[in-house]
């Protein structure tokens, strides 16, 4: 059943929109029909552009603030898909575009897709909590201590000091 509902939905989406087109131009006439997609299509340009930003800021504050970020590019990653329905042409896809941009919906939507999904960070155990901007913080070096048995020498390191190595 599976294999079968993706090409349905290739199939028949443009058919679906095709004839919302019909019955729409049929309604209110070919001129408004024209200018209801135009509309549309500025709308999630419109929309792309604001909402677009908006998400950047989301998440660079989150990472600021050592919280996940994954939240925001989620929900951004659903505004994008909601712009690109409102840019293309239909009626249809302008539906589940304008349904996207609700906030329970995306949120719905993005409640569905966490559980489908795995998402594997890389942690050394220590939170990450974004550059100081504390002066003692910055100054500090950073110490990584190894023991007796961590690390070996070359005949290179030996034979080119760190100063040489940098200068070739």
């Amino acid at each position: 059943m599976r294999s079968l509902f993706i090409p349905l939905v290739i199939l028949g989406l443009p058919l679906a929109e095709i004839a919302g087109f019909v019955i729409v131009g049929r309604e209110i006439g070919l001129g408004m029909t024209l200018l209801l997609v135009l509309l549309s299509a500025i709308a999630g340009v419109v929309l792309l552009r604001v909402q677009g930003f908006a998400v950047i800021r989301r998440v660079q504050e989150a990472t600021r603030t050592g919280s996940d970020p994954g939240r925001e590019l989620l929900g951004g990653a659903l505004m994008f898909v909601a712009a690109l329905l409102l840019i293309v042409p239909g009626f249809i896809s302008d539906l589940f575009g304008l349904l996207l941009f609700l906030p329970p919906v995306r949120l719905a939507v993005a409640g569905y897709l966490r559980s489908k999904m795995t998402v594997v960070t890389a942690a050394s155990g220590q939170a990450w909590r974004g550059p100081s901007h504390r002066p003692e913080e910055r100054a500090r070096p950073q110490v990584i201590d190894l023991g007796e048995g961590e690390f070996s020498r070359t005949d290179d390191d030996e034979a080119n000091p760190p100063e040489e190595r940098r200068r070739q």
